[in-house]
């Protein structure tokens, strides 16, 4: 059988799999998806075909990241979700997968005994109306989106049980805030609420507000009973980024040694981690055993699910605080829904939100600090957020410099590689173009290289833990980025590409000590299929070794031969620590990275590299989100007409969240 004809499902209305064998075809139908509706249909009669593969496509949603479906946007979301156009046999016709009038189709679906409304309890779908259209979704995830939004409404419109004068926070805040600044609004919102969504791009504050919310907090709370703190981030690389950002310049904030004391022994976690949650769904705290904390700040809210969410929500005690930090225009969850967006959506875009309490819990910050450095790559992002009409051609022309802000003429802080071959392929020069920031003299290659140009890779030079640490420090100053993981310009051909240079360049600076000729065999040193110099990153959570999901190490020599040396901090201070090659989780090699994977690190330069081809995943939010990954200079590989393309092409997630929380 061929692999685009999908296995027979025996069901019990054959007519459905012949109904849904195109969507199935397509990828966008799984048998799970299929076979619950058609498990569930005899109970309720449905017999129409078309009704259940538009219950199939609603039983489908969360696995594609959408709370539930819009009958009459799911054909332009859905296309070629799964498979790409040159994969699909040669006598596919794509529309006969499809009823010809959504309208009518959805009319059909909408009056079937098997969907009702919110209170109908009893049928197994349920269809809500929302600005966008009406949204079919299934019973489970109507709770899911019912719950959260009533744990969100309660932190909202609740007080906290530290209450703060007013002259106590004002004093707070012209002692914490020497100059004006727009994080004051979000110090005066946590004082007083229980609820705070702090919202805006890299660079704008929201970390800095964050350690003068926590000082103005652990300064009110009295001696005998001090604030119950946790920290958390969506992933392990989010969680050690917030680390490094509440201990950076800790000892300048204006507030005694023992709350910067405080302070340092800080702890973020992962959201999985605080909230006990098992791999079979489990969570250790909820509604009926809430987490130990008087206060819960989030990082990188974007990236969670709306699942996790109302695990997190449901989890505050009564009275405790809740703050919330994200930026709505990066990629949203993997998993099903975009809920910091529908959250901060009204304030944002200018709508009625006749929710006032949950409006006054929402801050945005728009003031990029810094611009300073990289104004061309702040202004990109900025025009990216504003979403104004001609964006896309605007961003175009900064990123191709045909236009640069004035300062950053001679700089080049943004600079484009070009567009790939005709074939789709990187060329040799943009690959050695892409690969250069490493070979630099003061990167990790260029000093490893200088090193082993010196000593023998069994030296104890090479082994020395601040050589280790100077090596990582290097290695997160550039990363290159990509889209996707397979193909020449995915991550895994760039990975080999960028592999065999290194490579070479290692060898050439173990030639030079051994002072033989250009060309002549050297075997670099090797242990179970890794190199030395080889940087990997962590591809699942490992808890037993103390490595998480994203987590980025080299191949070094340590004690013994080689070894995986990973970035350790302890109250800001900087350290590694080896793991036996023997230990690791799945790893993979780390020259280039998925921008998805990406997601809340910073880097002070990124190579950023397009699809070159038509690809559903290559959004304006991914764009933005690879942009905004770096603090000082972005490079970039791609046609104009794609960037543009794609920056004309936002997520779209259907969700219904918006319109429980803002009443629309």
């Amino acid at each position: 059988m061929s692999q685009h004809q999908p296995q027979p499902l025996y069901l019990s209305y054959p007519k459905l799999e012949c109904r849904v064998h195109g969507l199935r075809i397509l990828g966008v139908l799984s048998e799970t998806d299929v076979l619950v509706v058609d498990a569930v249909a005899p109970r309720f009669g449905e017999t129409d075909v078309d009704v259940l593969m538009g219950l199939a496509l609603a039983v489908r949603a969360p696995r594609a990241g959408h709370i539930g479906v819009n009958l009459r946007t799911i054909e332009a979301q859905a296309i070629d979700e799964r498979l790409e156009p040159e994969e699909l046999p040669a006598n596919f016709e794509r529309a006969t997968a499809w009823p010809d009038d959504p309208e009518v189709w959805e009319r059909a679906v909408l009056a079937s005994p098997m969907v009702g409304g919110p209170d109908d309890v009893h049928r197994p779908f349920v269809q809500q109306p929302t600005r966008d259209g009406t949204l079919i979704l299934t019973r489970r995830m109507w709770r899911e989106q019912e719950r959260l939004a009533n744990a969100l409404s309660s932190l909202a419109e609740s007080a906290p049980h530290l209450v703060l004068d007013d002259d106590v926070i004002e004093r707070g805040i012209q002692r914490l805030f020497p100059d004006p600044s727009e994080s004051i609004a979000a110090v005066r919102t946590a004082a007083k609420r229980r609820l705070t969504v702090v919202t805006g791009g890299p660079g704008t504050g929201k970390t800095f507000s964050v350690k003068r919310i926590l000082a103005l907090l652990m300064e009110a709370a009295s001696e005998d009973q001090p604030l119950r703190i946790e920290l958390a981030a969506p992933t392990g690389k989010a969680a050690v980024r917030m680390a490094e950002a509440i201990a950076e310049d800790l000892q300048k904030l204006p507030t005694e040694p023992a709350i910067r004391e405080q302070l340092s022994s800080l702890n973020p976690r992962t959201l999985h981690k605080l909230l006990g949650l098992r791999p079979d769904g489990y969570c250790h705290f909820g509604t009926e055993r809430r987490l130990p904390a008087d206060l819960v700040i989030v990082d990188e809210a974007s990236m969670v699910d709306i699942t996790l969410f109302r695990q997190l929500c449901e989890a505050i005690p009564d009275g405790a605080r809740l703050i919330l930090l994200g930026d709505r225009d990066q990629l949203a969850s993997v998993e099903a829904g975009t809920v910091l967006a529908d959250i901060v959506s009204e304030v944002l875009d200018g709508g009625p939100g006749q929710s006032r309490t949950l409006s006054q819990a929402i801050v945005p910050f728009r003031t990029n600090h810094r611009s300073a450095k990289a104004p061309t790559v702040a202004a990109i992002a900025k025009s990216i957020q504003d979403k104004a009409p001609g964006m896309p051609t605007e961003v175009s022309a900064w990123m191709t410099g045909a236009v640069s802000v004035a300062e950053e003429k001679e700089s080049k802080r943004v600079q484009s590689f070009g567009a790939p071959d005709d074939r789709g392929r990187p060329t040799k020069g943009q690959v050695e173009r892409l690969a250069e920031p490493y070979l630099e003299a003061d990167d990790y290659l260029g000093l490893l290289c200088a090193q082993l140009r010196q000593h023998s890779e069994k030296s104890s030079e090479l082994k020395d833990a601040d050589l280790h640490r100077k090596l990582l420090k290097a290695f997160e100053r550039y990363r290159v980025l990509a889209v996707h993981r397979k193909g020449p310009l995915g991550v895994r051909g760039l990975n080999r590409e960028f592999t065999s240079l290194a490579q070479e360049q290692l060898k050439d600076a173990i030639r030079m000590r051994r002072k033989a000729s250009a060309g002549a065999p050297v075997e670099l040193p090797r242990r179970l299929g890794y190199w030395i110099g080889q940087p990997i990153i962590i591809m699942r959570n490992a808890y037993e070794v103390g490595l998480m999901n994203g987590d980025i190490g080299l191949i070094l020599p340590g004690q013994g031969g080689l070894v995986a040396v990973f970035p350790t901090s302890d109250k800001g201070i900087k350290d590694s620590r080896q793991v036996g090659l023997g230990r690791l989780p799945d790893n993979d090699t780390a020259f280039c990275m998925t921008i998805h994977k990406s997601q809340g690190s910073q880097f002070k330069r990124v190579a950023m590299v397009l699809a070159g081809r038509e690809s559903p995943i290559q959004t304006r939010e991914l764009i933005y989100t690879g942009i905004t990954r770096t603090s000082d200079k972005l490079d970039w590989l791609g046609s104009k007409e794609e960037l543009a393309r794609d920056l004309d092409r936002p997520v779209s997630r259907a969700s219904g969240l918006a319109a429980l929380l803002w009443g629309e």
